[in-house]
């Protein structure tokens, strides 16, 4: 049996222009809770990847704004928001979104709540926002329109309604849950406590309890989402200062004395060959191609060549007498 689809209820705001920007901003700066969201022109090539196309913000107002990123200029002001801690900001798979907006400009982000983290205690082990939607509400999210063009000069009425229906549908799940809506014991979706409990551990969740046994949201719930975010090549930076620290920690060797030390040093290993790749690379494809060309070419003259010889050496056929 399939669930009945949930449809976008509000208003969409489409903010295509700095001005736009600016007036929209000064609105959510005012506002106490948002939903958030993001979305991305799909690729279908391999090692294509396009930045973030699309910033999706609801409000508790039934509105939701729809930033096009390529159209608004600066976005100092939208990663302003970002980083204002008093404004509650409620995504789902959030460090996947900000990772990518990370690619447009640094930022720390400030007021977020990460939801799949935020419905564990729940007993909901899911973690897309379809099922989890369906779990609690009994309704479905369409996807339809998740691979769809997002950098597309006209967005369609479809794909507006979608991307403001993901930001809306995590501000519905979060005040839902807040405000004692959804109860696991009469869900026959949710796991058992016992399962629910493991998986907290294994993420580190630890949500205090109210004394009725039901989960406390005003607690801290979750590891800090909105920690400073640290880029793939600050990593690797950090990681080699680690490993070179903790060298020079360890305690050196005595130095060996001269009449003791080895005359020669053990020849290593030769590297084992590199397997090579069954892919070619571009610069191999016109080599190949080149060579294919000089070859036809060649074959091409001398079939050119044994033609004019066949053709002079023919002997011409002699008209008959009238």
């Amino acid at each position: 049996m399939q669930l009945p689809e949930v449809q976008y209820p509000g208003k969409v705001i489409l903010v295509n222009s700095a001005a736009k920007a600016r007036s929209a901003l000064r609105y959510l700066n005012s506002q106490k809770q948002v939903g958030f969201d993001t979305e991305t022109r799909p690729s279908f090539q391999k090692n294509l990847r396009y930045k973030v196309s699309l910033v999706q913000i609801s409000t508790l107002h039934g509105e939701c704004f729809l930033f096009r990123l390529k159209e608004i200029g600066s976005l100092d002001g939208l990663f302003k928001f970002f980083e204002n801690p008093e404004v509650q900001k409620i995504g789902l798979s959030l460090k996947d979104d900000f990772h990518s907006l990370q690619r447009l400009m640094d930022f720390t982000p400030a007021g977020f709540v990460e939801l799949q983290t935020f419905v564990k205690p729940y007993r909901i082990a899911d973690n897309s926002l379809q099922k989890i939607y369906g779990v609690i509400f009994n309704e479905r999210i369409s996807k339809n329109q998740r691979l769809t063009n997002w950098e597309a000069k006209e967005l369609t009425p479809g794909q507006q309604a979608y991307a403001a229906l993901d930001a809306w549908a995590c501000q519905k799940i979060y005040n839902h849950l807040v405000a004692g809506g959804f109860n696991p014991d009469e869900s026959p979706y949710v796991i058992d406590d016992e399962t629910a409990q493991a998986l907290q551990r294994s993420v580190g969740i630890h949500m205090q309890l109210n004394p009725d046994g039901t989960p406390d949201p005003s607690a801290p719930c979750a590891p800090d989402i909105n920690a400073p975010l640290e880029s793939k090549k600050k990593k690797r930076r950090k990681k080699k200062k680690e490993e070179a620290a903790a060298q020079a920690d360890e305690p050196q060797a005595p130095a060996m004395p001269c009449e003791l030390a080895p005359v020669a040093a053990e020849e290593s290993p030769e590297p084992a060959p590199k397997k090579k790749s069954r892919y070619k690379t571009h610069s191999e494809e016109i080599s190949e191609l080149k060579e294919r060309m000089a070859a036809m070419e060649s074959l091409l003259a001398d079939i050119s060549s044994r033609l004019a010889e066949l053709t002079v050496r023919a002997p011409r056929r002699r008209r008959g007498k009238q």
